[in-house]
């Protein structure tokens, strides 16, 4: 019987050991030798490049008062002095695969378990360690059962493992795994029995205290409902507000949200807030616990208003027929939000700046905007296309300011573009030109000189100039500029629609050519897919391989192995999901996540 152990372990060490080196698509093995779900763990385990020979690593620090520790704490306890008699020890690890409570029943087996770094603190998850019995049950989603050799990791050869997922009952997300585990020869399959209960018993401990969550939310949401203003209440997973609002937040909002507020210094319970990814400001008030657990209850003002910042958080009115819907209210908001645009600002100053008269100076960097920003101010004020001249045109022909004072003349306006190459003699006249009184001219027609910063000439010397933000600075209202760039290049055509990944490509790049850059993608992108939604399959490469730099090391990989097995099954999705060991349904969800499109399946990283 010993020997027939000891070969069978051989034999999964050797079974293992081809998977590495032949590799995903080549290696196969005997149903009756590795279970399929083992099988598949181990597919995954090598597409994350895992070593067998390397240990896990600690994950950072636990939380003392997270919800799965709260909800497990007395069973455990209980469990822990059912199993006094037993040589069995329980893992509890959070969503991360990290261990955050270890049960030992008899101390002889701690040396055991340390040896393995099978303790607190330390990242068990499968992409970390590979087949386990606390990481495979989160990625499989189910209940396991390792023994042996079946471990990925050669410290946890002399250990059996049942392991179960720990399912939120509300959300269905998984928050978290138990492991039951003794010595390899002391396994017994009433240990997945057992790891099924406690892991239940711990899920229904969660949905106790989810639903006193949420009857707090629904509670608080009805004491906030009469204000006169919309009211939005949210906690880490739940939003309660308007059914006919839900169509302005999506869980980027929320995510927004609750990041902000939840970061928030709080020196009180309340604060007047600006939320500008909704175009907004809000009275925000702070309930319940701090951290993951606290509600806020966000009354929506309309921006600006100074009366807002010095009222409470909630105003009661019983009768509600004129009280406007939070849609409504974002409506409004939105209009108003025109007019702070990114390059609205910009616009603001330049008329600013034109209650002087004389000359005006527009700075920033090369590819800014700066040409089409000028334009497009003296269209708005003149109604006709302006003259456009270079500082060489001014410096070689003297005809030139013959045109230009005919440009002025008709009401066009003028934009001289490559101030930086002004001389001070041809600066001067420029400036003495733009302040001749001509009576009859438009009084939008103006000249505005153009100029470069960042390089060797800069608009430093200038007293008053306007500057055209880079596109680098404005990464953060990133949507909000390519809806107003779109709009400047197709007027009535709707504004582009990006999926979440395309959007997430557009804010990793680094624009290096700026506004015009951005101006030229649209311009492609409006032809090649008619206004239709745009995926990362539209975008250059480059921009995607930026994209794919921001994933972490784990998730790089991860990405790297679904395209290679995409490619090798030739876009076959059951194919390539066999070769990985993942479930189809696992392999679209990957895929969405890491960014990965149909179309992309033949095209590598790095191509």
């Amino acid at each position: 019987m010993v020997s027939d152990l000891s070969r069978r372990e051989d034999e999964l060490r050797n079974a293992r050991e081809r998977l590495i080196t032949q590799g995903l698509v080549r290696a196969s093995f005997p149903a009756s030798l590795v279970a399929e779900e083992i099988e598949q763990s181990w597919r995954r385990s090598v597409s994350h490049r895992v070593d067998p020979g390397a240990g896990p690593h600690i994950l950072g620090e636990i939380d003392p008062d997270s919800a799965i520790l709260r909800a497990a704490g007395r069973i455990l306890d209980q469990w822990q002095t059912n199993l006094t008699d037993s040589r069995l020890a329980l893992f509890l690890a959070d969503e991360d695969g990290r261990i955050v409570s270890r049960r030992i029943v008899d101390a002889q087996d701690a040396r055991t378990l340390d040896r393995a770094n099978a303790a607190e603190g330390f990242d068990f998850s499968e992409q970390a360690l590979g087949t386990n019995g606390l990481g495979t049950p989160i990625e499989a989603r189910g209940v396991v059962f390792i023994r042996g050799n079946e471990h990925f990791n050669d410290a946890l050869a002399q250990l059996a493992c049942a392991g179960a997922p720990i399912k939120h009952p509300i959300t269905g997300r998984i928050v978290g795994s138990l492991s039951i585990a003794s010595h390899v020869d002391s396994a017994s399959p009433l240990m997945v029995a057992m790891a099924r209960q406690a892991g239940h018993e711990i899920a229904e401990a969660l949905e106790l205290m989810a639903d006193s969550r949420n009857l707090e939310l629904a509670r608080t949401y009805r004491q906030f409902r009469s204000s006169k203003h919309p009211v939005l209440v949210m906690n880490s997973e739940t939003v309660m507000t308007d059914l006919p609002a839900l169509a302005h937040f999506d869980a980027e909002s929320h995510a927004y949200l609750w990041e902000t507020l939840r970061l928030h210094r709080w020196d009180q319970d309340k604060l007047h807030i600006e939320l500008p990814i909704l175009g907004t400001e809000a009275i925000v008030k702070r309930l319940g616990r701090p951290g993951q657990d606290a509600i806020f209850a966000l009354e929506f003002m309309e921006p600006g208003g100074n009366a807002a910042a010095e009222q409470l958080a909630v105003v009661h009115h019983p009768k509600r027929a004129s009280t406007p819907s939070l849609r409504e209210t974002l409506n409004s908001l939105v209009a108003q939000r025109a007019h702070t645009t990114p390059y609205g600002t910009v616009q603001r100053q330049l008329s600013a700046a034109a209650a002087v008269d004389g000359l005006l100076h527009v700075v920033g960097e090369p590819g800014a905007g700066k040409r089409y920003q000028t334009s497009r101010w003296l269209r708005q004020h003149t109604g006709q296309e302006p003259a456009v001249f270079t500082a060489s045109d001014l410096a070689l022909d003297d005809d030139v300011w013959v045109n230009a004072d005919a440009a002025l003349q008709e009401g066009r306006g003028i934009v001289v573009i490559g101030g930086n190459n002004l001389d001070a003699g041809l600066r001067s006249r420029l400036e003495d030109f733009a302040k001749l009184p001509r009576p009859a001219t438009h009084p939008g027609a103006r000249v505005i000189l153009t100029e470069r910063t960042g390089e060797d000439h800069t608009a430093a010397a200038v007293p008053v100039a306007v500057r055209v933000p880079s596109l680098a600075e404005l990464r953060n209202e990133l949507p909000d500029v390519v809806r107003e760039v779109a709009a400047d290049l197709f007027p009535g055509v709707p504004a582009p629609r990006f999926s979440p990944a395309a959007l997430q490509a557009l804010l990793a790049w680094r624009w290096p050519g700026n506004a015009g850059e951005l101006a030229r993608l649209l311009g492609t992108l409006q032809k090649t897919t008619g206004g239709g939604l745009i995926q990362t399959k539209d975008l250059p490469v480059a921009m995607l391989q930026a994209s794919w730099s921001t994933l972490g090391r784990y998730e790089q990989s991860g990405r790297e192995a679904i395209v290679a097995a995409l490619r090798d099954a030739e876009g076959n999705k059951s194919r390539a999901a066999e070769i990985l060991g993942i479930g189809r349904t696992t392999l679209y969800r990957k895929m969405r996540a890491l960014k990965i499109d149909d179309e992309e399946r033949m095209m590598a990283p790095g191509a």
